[in-house]
C-alpha cells in the first residue's frame, strides 16, 4: 500500500483544507511565494496543486495576474446546488435500490452521532461537516456506482466551502438530522423515487440558506 505523499498532494490537501474551512475568503489572493515558504515545496508542485484546485472549481488562475479563491455570485451558487442536489438525489435513489440492511444500520449510526452533537457548542460546527461527509460517503457506497460517487465527493468540497463562507455549519445541525432520518427510512423501504426527492429537498434547503446569506453579503458590498 502506498503511504508516501508527493509534495503536490501535500500542498493540494493543505490548500483544500484552508479553502473549505474558510481560512481563505472568497476572492482572496493566494500568494505563491508565501506558499512555497510555508510548505517547503518548490514552485512546480505548488503550481500543479493550484491547477488541480482550479479543475475542482475552487481557485482561479490568471496569467500575469495570479491566483485567487473563487468568488461565485448567488446565481452561480444556485446553479451549483441544483446540479449537486440532483446528483446526490440520483445516488440516494440507487442506494434505495441496492442497499443491504446492514448498510442502512451503518447509515443510522452515523446520523445518530450527528444527533448527539450539542447544537450550542462551537466544536459541533467543526464536527458536523466531517460526520456529514461520512454520512453521504456511506450513502454513495450503498449506491454501488463509484464513478458517480467519485465525482460527487469533489462537489462536496465546493459545497462545504460555500457553507463555510456564508451561513456556517451550525445552522444545519437540527434540520440535517431530521432530514437524514427521512432519507434513511425511505432507503430502508427501497423507495428510490422518494429517496431521490427527499435528498434533493435536503440539499435544496441548504442551498436556500447559502444563497440567502450571499444576497445579504453582496447587498452590503454593492455587488449583484
Amino acid at each position: 500500500m502506498r503511504t508516501h505523499r508527493s509534495k503536490k498532494e501535500t500542498v493540494h490537501d493543505t490548500l483544500l483544507e484552508r479553502i473549505v474551512n474558510g481560512d481563505y475568503r472568497m476572492g482572496e489572493k493566494i500568494l505563491i511565494k508565501r506558499l512555497i515558504e510555508e510548505t517547503g515545496a518548490s514552485r512546480q508542485p505548488v503550481m500543479s496543486a493550484l491547477s488541480d484546485l482550479r479543475a475542482e472549481g475552487l481557485v482561479s488562475i490568471t496569467a500575469q495576474v495570479g491566483c485567487e479563491v473563487v468568488s461565485p455570485n448567488a446565481r452561480q451558487t444556485g446553479d451549483f446546488y441544483l446540479m449537486f442536489g440532483r446528483l446526490e438525489g440520483l445516488l440516494a435513489e440507487l442506494a434505495a435500490q441496492r442497499a443491504a440492511p446492514t448498510e442502512v444500520i451503518e447509515l443510522r449510526e452515523i446520523n445518530d452521532q450527528i444527533r448527539r452533537l450539542p447544537v450550542s457548542k462551537p466544536s459541533s460546527a467543526k464536527a458536523y461537516p466531517l460526520l456529514n461527509r461520512e454520512f453521504h460517503a456511506r450513502l454513495h457506497s450503498m449506491a454501488e456506482s463509484p464513478s458517480i460517487a467519485d465525482r460527487q465527493m469533489y462537489n462536496f468540497a465546493m459545497a462545504d466551502f460555500l457553507i463555510s463562507q456564508t451561513c456556517g455549519f451550525a445552522v444545519h445541525l437540527r434540520d440535517a438530522v431530521r432530514e437524514h432520518d427521512a432519507i434513511i427510512e425511505s432507503i430502508a423501504r427501497g423507495n428510490g423515487a422518494q429517496s431521490r426527492l427527499l435528498t434533493e429537498r435536503h440539499i435544496g434547503a441548504v442551498a436556500r440558506l447559502v444563497v440567502s446569506h450571499m444576497h445579504e453579503k453582496f447587498a452590503t458590498e454593492g455587488r449583484s
